[in-house]
């Protein structure tokens, strides 16, 4: 490996303070030696413009950005001490085979409480943008009754860990506007064929 890193250098004249140089090659010294480097592919943050402080997640090659950091606190504006808002997500290009995409929020301290469930998402969408359902989308019932988003809101002196999922979707859930929460969710899951996830804390004094 060190004659390799050397070798373009030497070319030059040699490797750096050694104070020697290459013999002349040997008739059967006639082999070169190729190094391959590895590259970071870059994402841009489409809600850098916002002033958000917020990362892709990944699962596998696919990721959501949130409005947050991953395993960050979510800004209150998205929870009951705040307006209550669906947040902005971005995420990856639907992979091949997807018919809807599907977002869902979940609170991983109450397990089956559905904060929002939404479908119908078309598979060739990359945005959703805050407090928006998309043309031709459809939101089930939260776990408070009404339909559509509701926010992280712990118990007093708590904290607990929400899940945001964007789910890439082989078939349509068949369900509509209103559908009972855990039915919208047990459909969305059902009809899976990938997910990206990220996950945000909240507290209440």
């Amino acid at each position: 490996m060190i004659t390799s890193l050397c070798l373009v250098p030497l070319v030059i004249g040699g490797c750096k303070h050694d104070g020697r140089s290459l013999p002349p090659p040997r008739d059967d010294q006639n082999q070169s030696i190729s190094s391959l480097s590895q590259t970071t592919e870059t994402t841009t943050d489409p809600f850098a413009t916002d002033g958000f402080d917020t990362v892709p997640t990944s699962i596998g090659s696919l990721t959501v950005t949130a409005p947050w950091r991953d395993g960050a606190e979510i800004d209150a504006r998205y929870t009951c001490d705040g307006v209550n808002e669906s947040p902005a997500l971005a995420w990856s290009a639907a992979p091949e085979g997807t018919v809807e995409i599907a977002v869902t929020l979940s609170d991983l301290d109450v397990p089956g409480f559905v904060h929002w469930a939404i479908a119908g998402i078309a598979p060739t969408a990359i945005t959703v943008a805050e407090d928006t359902v998309p043309l031709g989308a459809y939101e089930a019932a939260n776990s408070l009754g009404d339909t559509g988003y509701t926010g992280p809101c712990p118990p007093a002196g708590t904290q607990h860990l929400y899940l945001v999922t964007v789910h890439y979707l082989g078939e349509v859930t068949g369900l509509g506007d209103g559908s009972p929460g855990l039915d919208m969710v047990e459909a969305i899951e059902s009809a899976e064929i990938a997910r990206a996830e990220a996950t945000g804390i909240f507290s209440r004094a």
